[in-house]
């Protein structure tokens, strides 16, 4: 009985610890948002006009603002300037660089064979195995020598519930392409397999 209530409430937790989280974060964001900006508000305003709510509307509008800014001549040079000061900072360039390349990974339009999700097939010990991996790069000709040759692949292993993996640099035919998207196969990775193509629980049974 009591393994059954145990099963029964770790599928309970399961279930609602994806929303809790996202609820927590949201919450998170605009409650920063109302106390750093409506906290500047305040000061810059008279009272009377101050009204709650208006530090996450200034929030909603400086991100946009920013993302118009984006494409604008100078405001380009000025980003380029900054990434090319924090190029130069030891262990901050290695920290800004990966985050900003990971983050860009999953959000920019690449095309299609810079994002496709693969399998590499690995033997360890004797025994076959399939890893799901990310195609990062297909081309080597604007890297040093010797990092990649023709017809060999770059190809990104993330380790599950963490965020950390390998690059592997292997041949083509090596890979076995999948279709899914880039989202769903990274959280069926991190997870472990354990979140089904519908994003439910996998039945573990048998």
């Amino acid at each position: 009985m009591m393994k059954r209530l145990g099963k029964i409430m770790f599928q309970g937790l399961v279930a609602i610890l994806p929303a809790i989280l996202t609820l927590y974060i949201l919450f998170w964001l605009i409650r920063s948002a109302e106390i750093v900006l409506g906290g500047m508000l305040e000061v810059l305003l008279p009272e009377s006009w101050y009204l709650p709510g208006m530090g996450l509307l200034a929030g909603l509008v400086v991100t946009f603002l920013c993302g118009l800014a984006l494409n604008a001549f100078l405001v380009k040079r000025m980003i380029l300037l900054w990434e090319a000061m924090m190029n130069r900072i030891p262990l901050v360039k290695t920290l800004y660089g990966s985050l900003k390349d990971f983050i860009g990974f999953f959000t920019a339009k690449h095309d299609s064979k810079f994002s496709q999700v693969v399998t590499v097939d690995l033997d360890m010990g004797g025994t076959s195995m399939r890893m799901i991996g990310f195609v990062t790069r297909n081309d080597f000709s604007d890297l040093p020598t010797g990092i990649g040759y023709e017809g060999e692949i770059a190809v990104y292993l993330p380790m599950s519930y963490q965020i950390g993996g390998f690059t592997v640099i292997v041949p083509r035919s090596a890979v076995k392409n999948i279709d899914i998207s880039t989202h769903r196969a990274m959280g069926l990775v991190v997870t472990g397999g354990m979140v089904s193509e519908k994003g439910k629980a996998a039945d573990h049974s048998g």
